[in-house]
């Protein structure tokens, strides 16, 4: 669980280091990374366990999603902003 955490950590450092950079690769990596950790949220928030329960409790699992939010609206001003030349 940390590793994941401690990898999504440095993909968004990485990211915002490329976009402040200029980086042209850095909006698609943004995008990629964004949906990466929705898929991650997700699946905490909608796996089944055995018994046909969701794994998580409802709470733990739509706290999984808040750090999405922050994440769309980051990608969603990224590709507002024109593009650096």
């Amino acid at each position: 669980m940390y590793a994941g955490l401690a990898l999504g950590v440095l993909a968004w450092l990485a990211t915002a280091w490329a976009v402040k950079a200029g980086k042209p690769w850095a909006r698609p990596a943004a995008t990629v990374v964004f949906m990466l950790g929705t898929s991650v949220g997700l699946t905490g928030l909608l796996s089944k366990d055995t018994s046909g329960a969701t794994g998580l409790p409802s709470a733990l699992g739509w706290a999984g999603m808040i750090p999405c939010l922050a994440g769309v609206v980051a990608v969603a001003q990224l590709w507002r902003r024109p593009r650096p030349t």
